[in-house]
């Protein structure tokens, strides 16, 4: 009886260890890849006068074919680009299309801005921004000079 319990117990006390020593093999370590560390930004990327200004100053310099003009275009359209640490703008992609030589000339509007760039750590960084900005087109708007 007690050579049983105790063969019970060696049984009991190798299953444990074999369990312990599964959790430590396939435990997650943490990655110290500097490509893929998540970025904590003090500062995110923005237009000097904000969001209202941005579309303001882009309705201004954007300039229309008379078939836009004509087609009374009401849409948003979806932007994606990279501010860079000088302000500028790079990679700057329409994630929807509107045709009549507005996608061209709204992506031209955009690589004339500057953007305060993002932070982090003091420093300024490149930083990715996806935005909506409504275009509207009508017999007031100004009409491309060719």
């Amino acid at each position: 009886m007690k050579l049983k319990f105790i063969n019970d117990m060696r049984k009991i006390t190798l299953l444990f260890l074999i369990l312990i020593i599964s959790f430590s093999v396939y435990s997650q370590t943490e990655d110290k890849d500097s490509q893929n560390m998540e970025i904590i930004y003090s500062q995110d990327a923005y237009y000097p006068g904000g969001t209202l200004k941005l579309i303001e100053d882009v309705w201004t310099l954007m300039e229309y074919s008379e078939e836009a003009i004509a087609k009374r275009i009401d849409t948003e359209v979806m932007l994606s680009f990279d501010v860079q640490t000088d302000s500028s703008l790079s990679d700057i992609i329409l994630l929807g299309k509107i045709g009549y030589g507005v996608d061209d000339d709204l992506k031209q509007v955009f690589e004339k801005l500057k953007f305060v760039p993002a932070f982090a750590q003091g420093k300024p960084i490149k930083m990715n921004v996806i935005m909506s900005i409504p275009i509207r087109t009508g017999p007031n708007s100004k009409r491309k000079t060719n």
